[in-house]
């Protein structure tokens, strides 16, 4: 039986702009990884700094990153840690190796933000040839969220939100799963993929049936919080 072959992807980019930095995977449920990329767009980094200047937010981290982007495309070809391409190339290689592993699900954590950024990147007419299902990772894992243990783990190391609601982001997930709370997020896109693919083969390995849809997980964890009398904790 052929086994199935889909991508965990991550992108890193500010909202509303086509992202400067797309890494991604084709993998299988079973920890098989087949193909890695790690790409990076020059044309898109300057409309990522300026929005970034604009709204004051994620002025370190984009920073961080372009300048790593930068510095990499002075070494060697063969030592580079991202691929420099235009979106025509990118667009080239991301549906040939679709069409090549029969890939029909796309993975990523919080997929809506990078189902849009990867739209932005396409263009919406090449964009809408994309036969494939956006799944979200954080829905996989929401059953696991709302349990004790993870919510205690919120509680006792202070993962929470402003509002008090524990968190579900990546890095956080991490740490719990695999038992590193010193485990920092490098935020560029395929060390990220690489991450949260570690995460789905958690959700992967529960013996009830998945959904992958995006759902309003905060809320959910919210009213997990209520019914085992932690919300009065925080």
């Amino acid at each position: 039986m052929t086994r199935e072959k889909f991508i965990v992807l991550d992108v890193e980019g500010m909202q509303g702009k086509r992202p400067y930095n797309v890494g991604y995977i084709i993998a299988d449920r079973y920890g098989k990884i087949y193909k890695k990329h790690s790409f990076a767009f020059p044309a898109c980094i300057w409309e990522n700094i300026a929005e970034s200047l604009r709204i004051g937010q994620a002025v370190e981290m984009t920073k961080k990153n372009i300048q790593e982007i930068l510095t990499d495309s002075d070494k060697p070809r063969r030592k580079r840690k991202y691929k420099s391409v235009t979106t025509e190339e990118f667009a080239n290689q991301f549906f040939k190796e679709i069409h090549r592993y029969k890939v029909k699900r796309i993975f990523a954590y919080n997929c809506n933000f990078d189902k849009g950024a990867i739209s932005r990147l396409l263009g919406e007419e090449l964009f809408a040839e994309l036969d494939c299902e956006w799944c979200d990772i954080i829905s996989g894992l929401l059953p696991r969220f709302c349990t004790a243990p993870y919510l205690n783990f919120c509680l006792t190391n202070g993962y929470l939100s402003p509002k008090g609601i524990a968190q579900y982001k990546a890095e956080v997930a991490y740490r719990y799963f695999f038992g590193d709370l010193n485990f920092e997020e490098e935020h560029t896109g395929l060390e990220d993929a690489l991450i949260e693919y570690a995460l789905l083969l958690i959700s992967f390995k529960s013996h009830k049936k998945l959904n992958f849809k995006p759902v309003c997980a905060w809320a959910e964890i919210k009213k997990a919080m209520q019914e085992r009398d932690l919300w009065a904790v925080v």
